[in-house]
């Protein structure tokens, strides 16, 4: 089970509605006590990068999305509250579809370069209004993704 503080739930909820009907997305820093976490709003650039390039990106954000280099150098390089927090989470909308880990969702989330591994969170938006989320983590046994019971504190 993962619990999510209710001011990280309205925070990113917010921005999944005021972004709609493109996905958001964004990462959340903090310590195990979920009272210390924070969310960070990241712009979506995949529309920037359709419109330069639709043959490479063929989709835009309406059903996709790419953090820009200035969010992931702040994640990367950020000094963040309190100074023991760390990547929990990243979250991104599903707009008008339900909130699951995509097959592209799974590819981008195998990296190894934060440790422990932080887990994701998909928002279904529906009509502008977040109707669903899911967590998903690493499994203990080290070969998928475990949707993980979410609760709203």
């Amino acid at each position: 089970m993962i619990r999510i503080p209710h001011s990280a739930y309205a925070d990113m909820s917010a921005h999944a509605a005021n972004v709609y009907p493109y996905e958001c997305c964004g990462y959340i820093t903090g310590t195990a006590d979920p009272a210390t976490w924070t969310v960070h709003r990241c712009r979506n650039i995949q529309n920037d990068l359709h419109a330069r390039d639709p043959r490479q990106y063929p989709r835009d954000a309406r059903t996709a999305y790419v953090f820009s280099q200035e969010d992931m150098t702040a994640l990367f390089h950020g000094e963040f509250e309190p100074p023991d927090a760390r990547a929990i989470g990243f979250y991104h909308s599903h707009p008008d579809h339900s909130a699951y880990f995509s097959e592209k969702d799974r590819l981008d989330a195998l990296t190894d370069w934060l440790d422990p591994e932080p887990g994701y969170l998909v928002l279904s938006v529906i009509k502008g209004r977040v109707e669903d989320l899911k967590w998903f983590q690493w499994g203990p046994d080290r070969e998928t993704f475990e949707e993980l019971t979410v609760e709203v504190l």
